[in-house]
């Protein structure tokens, strides 16, 4: 006979994934309960045309949607979780190790929620490792286990053996036994299954339940206040390092929990043409930090005196040196659509990295140098950007002026970066190709 308690656990077969849309998605064409959660907390992108302004992971109304990096490929579907599951990895490992954290965007404190994913993951984590939480108890008993000769001595009279040697017929012993069916196991279980039904696509990367056998475990007793009085109780006899860390991160999580709206919740990154950045700088191969050699501006006040402001310097994103062709390219990472004109980078963005190319030809080097745009993308749109002459040119003769160097445009596949990145691999073939 079922308990009701273990009815009310009961639950689908298939996990719950997310449904996936883009970074810089339009408004219009999202889901309105969407729309409401993004525009109540400013990720949009201000405009005319009004579009989501977010990566990472939103629930809303006990539904998950992720927002993959924009340029990321959804035509194939049977993919989707492994990258919503690669993403939110990146995000987590981006907001560990950025200096920076302006760009963490949930609820007003980028920290705490960040922490619960952190918390999420790795309570599944631990649950695929470790499996449920066991209780060790210590059995007593004649004639069962090792023998506990002290015991034994002081308790049980002897039989006079050979040379008078005593013997014992009966000892006492002990064994240990491990128990998962404590008060403690059953609350890890509950915990797991509702993990699980939500999120345990985080970790696995596809929609299998991680644990569909925790249903018998039924529901703990009591509520959240009494559930963490068991805890901090277990905690207070626990000395295995794993237990210990377990029970701290189902304290944590009920803590968490208490209170909450637990249908809604958001983490991810609100401008991630910081992450953007970042990833690239990380996958490419022959990066080099020439920051502290490029030219910087100076003031000279009323009486000559010359003011450096080396802070102001220029400051490159990416710069690749391949020592072998004696190639320098300077990679600039722009989280641009870059599928047409209109929404490439604009007259700023290619006069600063023109002018990259000529500090870094004025400095003591030999080397050739090369400029590029790296778009998030896995089709090409555009090949270059080149300076030209408006007024020799015609609609049927482009005259462009050779003293700028073209900038070159490069695509790299969002998923593939954020592979990388998670990973910590490199991406040969793009850089392959910077560096050509």
């Amino acid at each position: 006979m079922i308990s009701s308690r273990k009815i009310a656990m009961k639950t689908n077969e298939a996990s719950h994934g997310p449904t996936i849309f883009l970074d810089r998605a339009l408004l219009s064409k999202l889901p309105n309960n969407v729309v409401k959660e993004l525009s109540s907390r400013g990720l949009t992108t201000s405009g005319y045309i009004e579009k989501a302004s977010f990566v990472g992971l939103m629930m809303v109304n006990n539904k998950s949607y992720v927002f993959l990096p924009r340029g990321s490929n959804l035509d194939k579907q049977e993919e989707h979780i492994v990258n919503a599951s690669n993403t939110l990895k990146a995000v987590e490992k981006y907001s560990r190790i950025s200096k920076t954290k302006i760009d963490l965007f949930d609820e007003g404190n980028g920290e705490r929620k960040l922490n619960k994913l952190s918390l999420i993951r790795n309570l599944l984590d631990d649950f695929r490792q470790n499996g449920i939480y066991t209780k060790r108890r210590t059995i007593n008993k004649l004639n069962f286990g090792k023998t506990d000769w002290k015991k034994t001595v002081n308790k049980i009279s002897p039989y006079p053996g050979v040379g008078d040697n005593p013997v014992y017929l009966d000892t006492y012993g002990s064994k240990k036994r491990y128990f998962n069916d404590c008060e403690i196991a059953v609350i890890h279980a509950n915990v797991i299954s509702k993990l699980d039904m939500s999120f345990s696509w985080l970790v696995t990367g596809n929609l299998k339940p991680l644990a569909p056998e925790l249903i018998d475990y039924g529901l703990p007793r009591g509520d959240c206040s009494y559930q963490l009085s068991r805890l901090k109780s277990e905690l207070s006899q626990t000395y295995s390092d794993r237990d210990i860390n377990l029970l701290k991160l189902l304290i944590q999580y009920i803590k968490s929990e208490a209170g909450s709206d637990q249908s809604n919740f958001i983490v991810g990154l609100s401008n991630f043409h910081f992450c953007w950045e970042y990833m690239l700088g990380q996958v490419l191969n022959y990066t080099v930090s020439l920051n502290n050699k490029l030219p910087a501006p100076a003031y000279i006040d009323n009486d000559g005196n010359v003011l450096t402001a080396n802070e102001k310097s220029m400051r490159t994103d990416i710069i690749l040196h391949d020592e072998g062709n004696q190639q320098c390219t300077v990679a600039d990472a722009k989280y641009y659509a870059a599928t047409t004109v209109s929404n490439a980078p604009g007259w700023g963005d290619i006069v600063k990295q023109l002018f990259y190319e000529k500090a870094l030809s004025k400095l003591d080097i030999d080397w050739k140098i090369k400029n590029a745009f790296v778009f998030p993308g896995c089709e090409p749109y555009l090949a270059k950007a080149k300076i030209r002459d408006r007024v020799n040119s015609t609609q049927s003769n482009h005259v462009f002026i050779d003293e700028f160097e073209p900038i070159h445009c490069y695509y790299a596949d969002p998923m593939e970066v954020v592979s990388k990145f998670i990973t910590g691999n490199k991406m040969n073939e793009l850089t392959d190709k910077l560096i050509q």
